[in-house]
């Protein structure tokens, strides 16, 4: 089996695409949600280990224990991460490498964003972000594994 990590942003977290799309297609046994919010929420882990395949173990981390503990030279399997918002992912740039896949997968239309694909609506910080990241590594906006990604290089133009 291919170890795989991806970091993927999704506001809904664990869904139907995330379980059906990401999780059953690369077979990933570990995922992590990473939130400041969640992390110290019994009711959203509860609710979040409820919909999870009983085959995948769930972890909660808080963004600060997240970026002390991860070492991808540890994980032997596929991981999955989690992050409800872009500015997360950023905030953790200092442990990004180029085995590690960026996803960018569905981020709500707010007031404010602006529509970078049919499910992916971001505020100017947040693409700025972005085209910061993309300097150094790959990132790629897509629902689902199989589906054609949406090019981000020209994001700069949307500022």
């Amino acid at each position: 089996m291919v170890k795989r990590i991806i970091f993927r942003v999704d506001d809904r977290l664990i869904h139907g695409q995330v379980i059906e799309g990401w999780i059953k297609y690369y077979k990933i046994k570990n995922v992590i949600i990473v939130s400041d919010n969640i992390c110290n929420d019994m009711l959203k882990k509860t609710i979040y280990s409820s919909i999870t395949p009983s085959d995948v173990k769930l972890d909660f981390k808080c963004k600060d224990e997240f970026k002390k503990s991860f070492d991808p030279s540890q994980i032997n399997d596929s991981l999955l991460v989690l992050f409800e918002d872009v500015a997360t992912l950023y905030s953790l740039k200092d442990i990004l490498n180029d085995d590690i896949y960026i996803n960018i997968g569905c981020v709500a239309n707010r007031k404010h964003k602006i529509e970078v694909s049919d499910t992916v609506f971001l505020t100017k910080d947040e693409i700025s972000m972005l085209c910061e990241l993309r300097q150094n590594y790959m990132i790629y906006i897509k629902k689902l594994p199989w589906e054609t990604s949406v090019d981000i290089n020209n994001f700069d133009k949307l500022l």
